[in-house]
């Protein structure tokens, strides 16, 4: 697997509430290691890598500028599937749908995780 030229690490309150909640969705996340006081985790989205997701206090003593910093981000990810169709049918059930729509002719669909973390899905594209 080929690094990403960005790795976003998202601060969540649980780690393993994370991981289960994206693996609900179709992500895969590697095993963790064997420090219980560094519980990232990397969780793949098909063969690639997607994110990182670490417990917020760990977060905070690793790098200590986060700090003050509150879990949920201002901004937004977006996710980039196969079908479209299929794949919102398929999470609709499991997530709090926060907008639905198009943009440029594009379907869109947001939802936010369980520490406010917004993901749009977008069908996959060539640049």
């Amino acid at each position: 697997m080929k690094a990403p030229a960005i790795a976003p690490c998202l601060g969540v309150k649980d780690t393993q509430a994370s991981v289960d909640f994206y693996e609900k969705l179709g992500f895969t996340a590697l095993p963790a290691g064997d420090d219980p006081n560094d519980d990232i985790r990397s969780l793949l989205f098909g063969e690639d890598f997607a994110l990182m997701v670490y417990r917020d206090q760990h977060l905070r003593d690793w790098l200590p500028v986060l700090k003050d910093g509150a879990p949920g981000a201002f901004g937004m990810f977006y996710l980039a599937v196969d079908d479209f169709d299929t794949y919102v049918a398929k999470i609709r059930p499991l997530v709090n749908a926060t907008k639905e729509g198009t943009h440029s002719g594009q379907r869109l669909f947001y939802f936010t995780d369980l520490d406010g973390y917004v993901i749009g899905v977008v069908q996959k594209q060539e640049w």
